[in-house]
């Protein structure tokens, strides 16, 4: 057993902005970025209308944390 090994539960943050054009955040717990952008698409506080999003994975290989851009939710992501 390594005792070093940390049980770490994989989440996307997802910056958008709501109907209204105010900026807003919210987390989705999922291991990919097609999962959580998924999930994103079909929260009721997120959907129904169109956003640029920038999506950023908690964490990635050796701690890295990757950036994706989408110029609408159903383009597709470009890794910054």
């Amino acid at each position: 057993m390594n005792t070093f090994q940390k049980d770490v539960t994989p989440y996307w943050t997802i910056q958008y902005r709501n109907i209204a054009g105010s900026p807003r955040e919210t987390k989705v717990y999922e291991d990919t970025l097609m999962d959580a952008l998924a999930v994103f698409n079909t929260q009721s506080e997120t959907s129904g209308f169109d956003t640029p999003l920038r999506m950023t994975a908690s964490y990635g290989v050796n701690g890295q944390s990757y950036t994706f851009t989408l110029d609408s939710r159903y383009a597709v992501p470009r890794r910054i």
